[in-house]
């Protein structure tokens, strides 16, 4: 197991403490989050009006904007997505792979329990869908996330959440292939 924190020093810049050991400075860091095996640590920063994710030190590609909320770990730990933006556009960083820009990414990306797919809900022209593995699936008018969280994967290959088209709600069970 490992101690971590956020410190800042007098020149106001900000960066992490891990087992006493000091990471790099920047403007500003988001929360921290170590991988589910803890050999890994990731988190999004800010500087010089950029923002991007450190991953075990390593400097990811810089953006106009990361969310916060945002690097997650796979559940084997061998993977990280994030969500980024360049100008007004969402998309997701899916181990270090830009997928395609979207109006709005409307929940955080979830990992299938197998760690193999990455599922989240994008929004493009008034019209909400489920993306897994990059691929967008049917258009409806809302996606309603279960118990306010996220699309619920069954199994590597199923998921599941509801969605509103007009006046009618569905229960929308996906087998993915």
């Amino acid at each position: 197991m490992h101690v971590a924190y956020e410190a800042s020093g007098a020149d106001r810049k900000h960066f992490i403490v891990i087992d006493g050991e000091e990471g790099k400075k920047y403007d500003d860091i988001g929360t921290f989050v170590f991988s589910p095996n803890s050999k890994k640590v990731a988190y999004a920063v800010k500087s010089e009006n950029k923002y991007f994710v450190v991953v075990d030190g390593v400097e990811k590609k810089r953006y106009d904007g990361i969310a916060w909320g945002t690097p997650i770990f796979s559940p084997d730990s061998g993977q990280v997505v994030y969500m980024a933006s360049m100008g007004n556009k969402q998309f997701v960083v899916a181990d270090g792979e830009e997928e395609k820009l979207f109006d709005n990414i409307v929940t955080l990306p979830i990992f299938s329990p197998d760690s193999k797919r990455v599922a989240y809900v994008a929004k493009m022209s008034n019209k909400q869908f489920v993306v897994v593995d990059g691929k967008e699936g049917r258009q409806y008018d809302v996606i309603k996330t279960i118990g306010g969280g996220n699309i619920i994967f069954d199994s590597p290959n199923s998921l599941h959440y509801f969605a509103v088209k007009g006046s009618d709600i569905y229960l929308v069970e996906e087998e993915i292939r």
